[in-house]
Formats: structure tokens, sequence, C-alpha cells
């Protein structure tokens, strides 16, 4: 409860022991300063009719540091909560731009890839989707990881997979285990950016199995035009040129067509051979380690 007074009755409060100072205050003119920042704890209105308690500078910063604190908080915990639904997996799930490693072959499309979380909303609205394709261990998935959980950041609903995963889904549910197509594509659909990782590798080999890759291409088909037709960007990262995934692997010309379409930009990730770099430092450690 505040309790008004006027700064005569304050100073005389503090006089006779009615108002003790606090061990980080003393008196000044009659009034508790804080001895750290030598600034007043009570706040006297300027006509002098009445003072009440109130915040000196450092005491104002720390209540200003402790909201930090506790939005940082909310905020991860939100993160978290969001992170779930991507489905990244544990490798994935706590890198960002700053943990990426930048070198003179990668800087142009981390740049870019920067710029597109940046203008998020811009992305969003306007539908703007990725290819982003390179070589085997050029880093493909951990860029592409990096901006999925930079986008989770921001407070967007992102969902990160593959198309195994996907049909692996499908496959479930006619066991009445998984999400049945449409339950699946409804998901899908209320995800603001979706990623979808190696696309391609699911039909290598397709020649040996053509009514198995026939039905893996029209859930394809519709898992693309559902996101499509709900105006909902994705972002694909592929070993192969958008052209090889019909002269190479075979796919059917209108799901590439529709691949196209939804990329509005296609950017090659020129290369560096990370699990190469990975595999000579464990390399070395264990020779450091005597074996």
């Amino acid at each position: 409860m505040l309790v008004f007074r006027t700064l005569e009755m304050l100073k005389a409060d503090f006089a006779n022991g009615k108002e003790v100072l606090r061990p980080d205050e003393y008196l000044n003119n009659g009034l508790p300063y804080c001895k750290k920042c030598k600034q007043p704890r009570w706040y006297v209105s300027d006509d002098n009719l009445f003072a009440i308690r109130g915040l000196c500078k450092c005491q104002e910063e720390q209540r200003m540091q402790q909201q930090q604190i506790e939005l940082k908080q909310k905020r991860m915990i939100e993160f978290n909560n969001r992170q779930k639904l991507s489905l990244l997996g544990d490798r994935y799930k706590n890198i960002m731009f700053e943990n990426a490693i930048i070198t003179q072959s990668n800087v142009d499309i981390y740049n870019k890839a920067r710029i597109y979380v940046q203008k998020s909303n811009v992305m969003l609205d306007n539908n703007i989707g990725l290819y982003i394709y390179g070589d085997n261990s050029s880093g493909k998935t951990f860029l592409t990881a990096c901006m999925c959980n930079e986008l989770v950041w921001k407070g967007y609903r992102c969902v990160y997979t593959n198309l195994a995963n996907i049909l692996n889904e499908i496959r479930a549910s006619y066991d009445g285990k998984g999400l049945g197509v449409c339950e699946l594509l409804r998901k899908l659909n209320t995800y603001d950016f979706a990623f979808i990782d190696d696309l391609g590798k699911e039909f290598i080999g397709r020649e040996y199995n053509p009514k198995n890759s026939k039905w893996a291409e029209e859930k394809f088909f519709e898992i693309l035009n559902s996101r499509y037709n709900a105006k909902k960007p994705i972002i694909f990262s592929s070993n192969y040129l958008i052209g090889e995934l019909i002269t190479v692997l075979g796919l059917d010309k209108a799901i590439v067509e529709r691949i196209n379409e939804m990329s509005t930009r296609v950017i090659k990730l020129e290369g560096d051979d990370f699990r190469q770099r990975a595999r000579a430092e464990k390399s070395e450690l264990a020779k450091k380690l005597g074996i």
C-alpha cells in the first residue's frame, strides 16, 4: 500500500527513526540516497506535496536487466517448443549462423541465407523459396538447419524433414500408425517455412522398383501442390541440379517443373568437404591419445 507524505513529513520520519535507512543507503539533506550511484531513492513531487519510494539509477538498471533475463528465458522456452515442431535432430538443433565455419567458398551463400532470414516477412508474404544444391559433404544440411533455427528463433513455425521421412509417415498410416495423406498435408501447410533436405536420394535405383518409385512420385507431387496452393515457401537442398532430377534420376517432368517454379532462387553451395575435415580432426585427436 502506497503512503503519500510531504517532504517535511518524510524527513521527520527518517530523523525520528520511523523510517529506517537500508544498508546500501545514506542520508543526504534528510533524504535517503544510494551509496553506489549517489541518486535519491525517493521521488518527491515538484511542489513538495508528496513523496514516495522510487528506484535509483542502479536499481532501475537492475530491474531492466532482470526483465531482459526473464524475457530471454521466455523466448528460449518458446523457441524450444517451436523447435520441437521443426523435426531437426539433436545434431543440428542448437546450430545458428554464429556456429557456421565461413570460408572463401561459402561466404556468398551464407550472406544470402542471412538476408533471407533477415527479410523473412518479405520471403513469406511473397512465397519466395530456395533450391540449394552442391556436392556431398559441402554443408547443405548445416546451412539449411542454421536457416531453420534462425527462423524459429524469430518466431516462425518451421518444419525440417526429408522426403523419405514423409513417405515413411504415409506408409505407416496404412497400418493405422502414421498420419494419413490428408492429415499430413494439412499439418505441413500450417508451417510458415518448410525445409526438404537431400532431395533426390529417395529416387536413386528407382529402376529396380518402378512401382514403389511411381507411388513416391505421386505423393511427392501432392506435397508440392499442397504447399504451392497454400502459397507457402519451401527451401530444398539436393546434390543434384534441378535439371538432373530428370536426366539423372528420371523424375516426372511435372514434378521438376513444380520444383523449379517454387524455387525462386537456385543457389550452388561451393565447396569445402566438411565431413573430411571432421574426420581428419577426429583422427588427429585419436593419434594424440595414442590410438
